[in-house]
């Protein structure tokens, strides 16, 4: 069994090590540089007491060079030897460190830091002259008050490390929290949510951030969850009532036909009642099962020609509209892209002009319009059919609904078609409007948007 593992420990823990990783970082960086610093202030003393030297050499009796005593220096003790250009010792102040010159000829730089046993770290800085004499400056000096303000240094960046570290880390502690508690409530949501229970939701946050998106793509999840639940729960309901009828025809039919010995005509009856009734279940059960699952095609979205596709939906219905002695006629048809689902734009086309079909009398007319217009689609079917009442037109997209002029077998339906229409338009975002009056024809106008032009 996998261990739990709190995020926020995870969080803070990384976060610990890469703030330790780098404060340890700057620390070394601020002390080297403070240190660069303190050593390029002893290396400008040094070359100024160099400078002052140079200015103060005696040169007696042609050999000996005599540096005078009392010279006031930037910095002390200093300790002050001359060589000529053979690299021997002709003047030194008071020595006390036992520093020899080859030691530095071959090294390039001018200024030096070399540990000492009895001073510790010293500085010694070389500079060529040419007067007096030619030759060579070596002064050099104890920097043992250097190393003392650098060793404070230390000592206060490692008292004041761990104090910013807890600080960042109480800051961070807080920052955590504060981003976790929305998650915490969308698990806590989460874990009270059931099939029987989808009435839960989480607040929005003020701030619109990515917590925000979260916690809306939460509440939509759980919406459209009810929404299926509540799907399955009407389609458990609506297929139990609508098979119910023809079940039982078929029941008594059969019930019937097996009484008692019957002629041939009988049974041929009886089966073509029971093929019927069977036929009636099938074309039920197809509509059911296409409205149940609609909502799968909620995120196929692609770029289809919506001119195209209803010019085949045409072709597919035109037998049926023959078959009725019904005229369609496509009365404009713009040429139209669109980012949309095809099979839920495709079952409201059928859906309409089908319905328009079959509310049609004989010898009547289908007009079928598609307009874009602006950044819009328009999707119109005017027919002269039966029309629908005022008192039933707020009723036509209920499922099952059928009005009572088509409450027969003659008129083949069961009342699904409009409420297909009107989830997948839900879905796609469109709208759809009814004009009708009884005994002279309805207008079914559709709207859809996000035409690609």
């Amino acid at each position: 069994m996998n261990r739990k593992i709190s995020l926020k420990k995870f969080v803070l823990w990384w976060l610990g090590a890469f703030i330790l990783f780098l404060l340890i970082v700057f620390n070394t960086i601020m002390y080297n540089m403070v240190k660069k610093s303190f050593y390029e202030r002893v290396k400008e003393d040094l070359c100024l007491v160099t400078k002052k030297v140079k200015n103060t050499l005696i040169l007696r009796d042609d050999k000996i060079i005599t540096i005078p005593p009392k010279i006031d220096y930037p910095i002390n003790p200093v300790m002050i030897k001359v060589f000529n250009k053979k690299h021997h010792l002709v003047a030194k102040s008071i020595e006390f460190m036992n520093i020899k010159l080859y030691e530095f000829l071959q090294k390039e730089s001018k200024f030096f830091i070399m540990n000492n046993e009895r001073y510790g770290h010293i500085a010694i800085y070389l500079s060529k002259i040419e007067t007096p004499i030619e030759g060579i400056i070596l002064i050099a000096t104890p920097i043992a008050r250097i190393d003392a303000k650098l060793e404070d240094v230390l000592i206060k960046m490692l008292i004041l490390s761990p104090i910013l570290l807890l600080l960042l880390l109480l800051g961070a502690n807080w920052m955590v929290d504060t981003i976790l508690n929305p998650v915490r409530k969308v698990t806590l949501t989460a874990n009270k949510i059931s099939v029987g229970d989808l009435e839960n939701s989480i607040p929005l946050p003020t701030k619109y951030d990515e917590i925000y998106e979260l916690v809306k793509s939460f509440n939509k999840m759980v919406e459209r969850l009810k929404d299926g639940v509540l799907t399955i729960e009407r389609f458990n309901s609506d297929i139990s009532h609508e098979l119910k009828t023809p079940l039982t025809v078929l029941k008594g039919e059969l019930e019937i036909a097996l009484r008692k010995d019957r002629n041939i005509d009988y049974y041929k009856h009886t089966l073509n009642v029971s093929l019927n009734e069977v036929n009636y279940l099938i074309d039920l059960v197809e509509e059911m099962l296409f409205f149940a699952k609609m909502e799968i095609e909620r995120d196929k979205i692609e770029e289809i020609f919506v001119d195209e596709l209803l010019l085949q939906v045409m072709s597919k219905l035109s037998k049926q509209a023959k078959q009725q002695n019904v005229f369609l006629h496509l009365k404009r048809l713009d040429s139209i892209n669109l980012y949309t689902n095809s099979v839920l734009l495709k079952a409201v086309f059928i859906n309409i002009i089908n319905n328009a079909i079959k509310y049609t009398p004989q010898n009547k007319n289908i007009y079928i319009s598609l307009i874009k217009k602006d950044k819009k689609v328009l999707f119109i079917v005017k027919d002269e059919g039966i029309g629908i009442s005022q008192d039933e037109i707020n009723k036509i997209t209920e499922r099952f609904y059928r009005s009572e002029k088509s409450r027969n077998r003659a008129v083949k339906g069961f009342g699904l078609g409009l409420s297909i229409v009107e989830r997948a338009l839900r879905i796609l975002n469109g709208n759809i409007a009814f004009n009708s009056k009884e005994g002279l024809g309805t207008e079914v106008i559709i709207e859809l948007e996000s035409i690609k032009i």
